[in-house]
């Protein structure tokens, strides 16, 4: 089977594509456009995922659930949601198209499994660099944040999925075993 993660953004699409029998992902990110040009962003993703899908048949594909208009703050405003919610649905109907089964994931959900307690109030560039960090202490070569993250869906998405990854493997060991004090050896 074949798993792909998507961090959907114009800017940075992150992605992490693994195929049961290897030992690590492959991970990168795509450039998709500007707010300017949505149309071109959905395009673009449009092409990188047939790549994809043309390389190895997509089984699964899970992304990052779109910010809720709630969550304007920052520099975050309605063109920006309206592109990253035309982006997952571009997703879902590439997915469908293709017969991949498909999912949105909530940002905190994932981090939560992937990068453990994050204290509130935690800014986004700290989840960032944990994810990266992360990512390194699994034995993953990422470059961008959007990489590692994309990486971290995976993660989560195959623990869903009932699969133990090879890179996973030999943390759940560790993590079981007890220390010489009687706490869980990390």
């Amino acid at each position: 089977m074949n798993f792909l993660a998507l961090d959907l953004s114009v800017r940075s699409t992150g992605f992490a594509l693994w195929s049961q029998g290897q030992a690590l992902p492959v991970s990168g990110t795509w450039a998709l456009g500007s707010l300017e040009w949505r149309g071109r962003a959905f395009v673009r993703l449009h092409k990188q995922l047939l790549d994809l899908h043309r390389v190895a048949s997509l089984d699964e594909i899970v992304f990052e659930e779109p910010l809720s208009p709630g969550s304007l703050h920052g520099h975050t405003n309605v063109a920006t949601l309206y592109l990253a919610a035309g982006l997952a649905a571009h997703v879902e109907s590439f997915a469908e198209a293709v017969g991949a089964r498909h999912r949105a994931v909530h940002q905190a959900t994932w981090r939560r499994h992937f990068i453990g307690k994050m204290p509130r109030g935690t800014k986004t560039p700290d989840l960032k660099h944990m994810a990266m960090t992360r990512c390194r202490d699994l034995g993953f070569d990422v470059q961008k944040h959007d990489a590692a993250e994309a990486c971290g869906l995976l993660d989560y998405q195959l623990i869903v999925a009932g699969i133990i990854a090879p890179w996973r493997a030999g943390v759940l060991e560790r993590e079981m075993m007890p220390s010489i004090d009687g706490r869980a050896a990390v």
